[in-house]
């Protein structure tokens, strides 16, 4: 996804345009997740932009808060609104594409390593291949220097499952 300009951390309201040149080829990910071929090549050729909102409900600043998800397809093909709330609660979301999903995000901490690079601090909950998973997943990165102000909310971890096509997706992803 391509940033849009203003977005500061921890605030990632916007709409954001997946970039396809530095994207890799998501029709194998849709195959494993059970998407017909049909639906596959719609998506491979149309514009995917992800309108994000987020807030909290509690006057308290360093609430976990909630972010909303927006999905639009060229055409303005829309998907159904997925609010998920970010303290690792399990929700649940009836996808346009994907049918029912159960959904977890929350904000996880990152730990400075020796060489001054920033890793998330996280608990994987993926069972296959779990050693591959964990050492994608807690890669480190280079620390933008405002992350260092929040180094508890410096990265967002979601679980996601699907009950009816038994595939689960994890992810991480710098705030």
């Amino acid at each position: 996804m391509s940033s849009p300009g203003e977005t500061g951390k921890l605030n990632l309201c916007g709409s954001w345009q997946l970039d396809k040149a530095r994207s890799t080829n998501l029709d194998p990910v849709l195959q494993l997740q059970g998407i017909g071929w049909v639906t596959r090549k719609a998506i491979s050729v149309s514009t995917v932009t992800l309108k994000i909102t987020q807030g909290s409900d509690d006057a308290d600043t360093d609430a976990d808060g909630w972010i909303t998800l927006e999905q639009v397809l060229t055409g303005g093909i829309r998907g159904a609104p997925e609010k998920r709330q970010l303290d690792w609660t399990v929700s649940e979301h009836n996808d346009t594409i994907f049918g029912r999903v159960l959904v977890q995000s929350r904000h996880i901490p990152g730990a400075t390593d020796s060489d001054g690079r920033l890793r998330p601090v996280l608990e994987v909950q993926t069972q296959v291949d779990r050693v591959n998973v964990e050492a994608f997943l807690n890669e480190s990165v280079l620390p933008d220097q405002t992350i260092g102000q929040n180094k508890e909310k410096a990265f967002m971890h979601d679980y996601i499952r699907s009950p009816n096509g038994g595939w689960t997706a994890e992810q991480v992803s710098i705030n």
